[in-house]
């Protein structure tokens, strides 16, 4: 089986990432890739509401609770630890062309760096060989690729050429 490309985008809080990631996904998917994604999250989260049957089954000790309707597939599984990107890929992204995570700064994929304003040197430590490309309102003297929220088809476009076939 073929591992599917794996880009994450990185930065702080409130940067920009989840926008970096939404424009970077319908542009992806204009120009007719499957594209799947990922977002760690650092606090717990609720897939399902509470008292829904999911929920309620989940509750009841179901190891994974698929949900589903005629087109579309939810899946909430037990893992005995945090599961790698490639693991994700492998079990639930085999039919995307790309995968864009968001978060995951330590796995060893390319990375996209949104930029909050003047806080480059900090956010780039130790990153300088997997970034490909800086995203975010202020330009920085390095050289690398700099796109705007702007810009992210022009993104895409280079996503494109280095990444997907």
């Amino acid at each position: 089986m073929t591992k599917i490309p794996i880009i994450t985008v990185i930065g702080y809080s409130n940067s920009g990432k989840t926008r970096c990631v939404t424009g970077l996904i319908t542009a992806l998917t204009r120009r007719g890739y499957r594209v799947a994604s990922a977002k760690h999250c650092h606090e717990g989260f609720q897939l399902d509401v509470e008292g829904k049957d999911s929920w309620k089954h989940k509750q009841a000790g179901a190891v994974t609770v698929l949900v589903s309707n005629r087109n579309q597939v939810g899946v909430i599984a037990t893992t005995p630890q945090t599961l790698s990107l490639d693991e994700l890929c492998e079990r639930y992204a085999r039919d995307a062309d790309l995968l864009l995570a968001e978060g995951y700064s330590w796995e060893p994929h390319p990375k996209i760096l949104v930029t909050s304003r003047a806080r480059l040197e900090e956010e780039r430590v130790g990153l300088e060989e997997s970034v490909i490309a800086l995203v975010g309102e202020k330009r920085f003297d390095i050289a690398l690729p700099q796109f705007t929220f702007g810009q992210l088809e022009k993104l895409a476009e280079l996503v494109e050429k280095e990444y997907l076939p």
